[in-house]
């Protein structure tokens, strides 16, 4: 019979290990409550299936009162063997006999120790990890320590660094063959994937040892799964977007292009305030029209991230909200576009990039190419700019629109992959700076790349084959690029 796998979940009462659980196994076990020994016996649990082998965590009664039971124990000449010869009542004597049930599973069951350690705490602030590592020392079963509420997502040196301050101070036991970040409430598929190469190089034994290396391949093909499945997902609802359109009369197009011009040349005119550019009736409609497609799209694909990731909750209309704030401006024209129309106006300049809508519409393309003196009519310059792609009166979102929503896609994305289970359902919270900052320098650095996607749907009339397949490619490799700027240490496949 093929060997099960075991890994014991092990900490100080209170600490989160039940939390932990839940977001390894991708499912709600025990009861979670702020309070100590909430956990009162071993609780046996499949974290994976595969190829006939098991690989099983165990959930253990946190440790209790140890500074007695470390007294208790130096007493002792066989330690463990007095502590597991013991009778303490569960009821009268709780903490003594949770450290005793924990300690049992450790010897009988583990071939790893994941302890678990409240980060909150600094390193050497908290005596009971070193006598519980004492403790541990004497059944010399390896321990990973993790480090767990950690806080909100920080800059990549900053989590190293308490890392790092974790491990000096745990190097005195020979035990402790490691240290994690892993947060209940935050962790990552790539750290999951992290922990189980360390794992890897804990397990000793040749038939362990490959019944691992088997166990092991399969969660990282279910992790890589979901992530490809994501990709999908989010891919599909860029796509759409990028290629999405509405109709407008050629007439709306001339009207706007007309009033557009002539208010720039109104605002050129010293002494004259630059008024806000009124929308016209049609367009407005149209972007009432994509907004709200674009938000339920938004609202699809975010639910298809949730399910796939193993959560509970939707984000429902939140959405909507969502879109119409960060996919709606207010009713102007950018003000790069005031300096365009200056230089038309002066004939410095040969091409005109004119938005038709400030919340981000282009209209057939909308770039103007060819030589404009300073003479050019109001009229000319809107039926030139008609002509840029013929009869199409499709309006688009813009390339900037666009980049944004790539932006939020991938926020989107790190919201759910990295929302822990132990958190309970599905809710949108505030996005990490460090997440913004990373995502953008991404896109950034990978501007052109985005760019000619948008192109190949908005100016070239690419195919949506074509079209998807060139956005999958790109989504792929910027969300792998965004999450080894958040986890340089780690290896991501990919």
């Amino acid at each position: 019979m093929p060997p099960t796998i075991t890994f014991s979940l092990i900490s100080h009462t209170n600490a989160g290990k039940t939390t932990l659980a839940r977001t390894l196994l991708r499912r709600d076990v025990g009861e979670v409550r702020d309070a100590p020994h909430v956990t009162m016996f071993n609780e046996s649990h499949t974290l994976l299936e595969a190829n006939g082998q098991v690989l099983r965590l165990w959930d253990t009664p946190g440790f209790g009162d140890t500074g007695r039971l470390i007294k208790r124990l130096r007493q002792e000449k066989n330690k463990v063997v007095w502590l597991l010869a013991q009778t303490w009542d569960r009821m009268t004597d709780k903490p003594l006999w949770c450290s005793q049930q924990a300690l049992k599973n450790v010897r009988e069951e583990a071939d790893v120790v994941l302890y678990l350690i409240n980060a909150g705490e600094s390193p050497g602030g908290a005596a009971y990890v070193d006598q519980e590592m004492e403790i541990l020392s004497w059944l010399g079963k390896p321990v990973l320590a993790l480090l767990n509420q950690t806080g909100p997502p920080r800059p990549a040196a900053d989590e190293m660094a308490e890392v790092e301050a974790w491990r000096t101070e745990l190097t005195r036991f020979d035990i402790v063959r490691g240290v994690l970040t892993l947060d209940a409430f935050a962790r990552c598929w790539v750290q999951e994937d992290h922990l189980m190469d360390v794992i890897a190089g804990l397990v000793k034994d040749a038939e362990r040892k490959e019944a691992f290396a088997l166990l092991q391949k399969a969660w990282q093909t279910r992790n890589m799964q979901v992530f490809a499945q994501s990709m999908t997902a989010l891919a599909e609802l860029l796509t759409a977007s990028v290629l999405d359109g509405v109709e407008v009369k050629p007439q709306s197009t001339f009207h706007t292009a007309f009033k557009l011009v002539a208010d720039k040349m109104t605002a050129l005119l010293p002494g004259i305030v630059r008024q806000k550019m009124e929308l016209d009736p049609e367009l407005a409609g149209a972007r009432e029209t994509m907004v709200k497609t674009l938000a339920e799209r938004t609202a699809k694909a975010t639910n298809e991230l949730i399910r796939l990731h193993g959560l509970e909750g939707e984000s429902g209309n939140q959405m909507l909200e969502v879109s119409r704030d960060h996919f709606q401006k207010p009713q102007r024209v950018n003000e790069s576009i005031w300096g365009a129309v200056g230089g038309v106006a002066t004939g410095a300049m040969a091409g005109l990039w004119a938005d038709l809508h400030a919340g981000g519409f282009t209209m057939g393309g909308g770039v103007l190419l060819g030589g404009i003196s300073g003479g050019v009519t109001a009229y000319a310059l809107a039926r030139g700019y008609n002509l840029v792609r013929g009869d199409d009166s499709r309006v688009h979102w813009s390339r900037d629109h666009f980049r944004e929503q790539v932006r939020l896609a991938l926020l989107c994305y790190l919201a759910v992959a990295q929302f822990g289970r132990g958190r309970g359902e599905w809710q949108e919270t505030t996005v990490p700076a460090v997440w913004d900052e990373a995502v953008n320098a991404v896109i950034d650095y990978q501007q052109a790349a985005w760019e000619h996607v948008w192109k190949l749907a908005v100016e070239k009339g690419g195919m949506p084959d074509t079209v998807h397949r060139e956005m999958s490619r790109l989504l792929h490799d910027s969300t792998i690029t965004v999450l080894r700027k958040l986890y340089p240490t780690v290896k991501i496949m990919g």
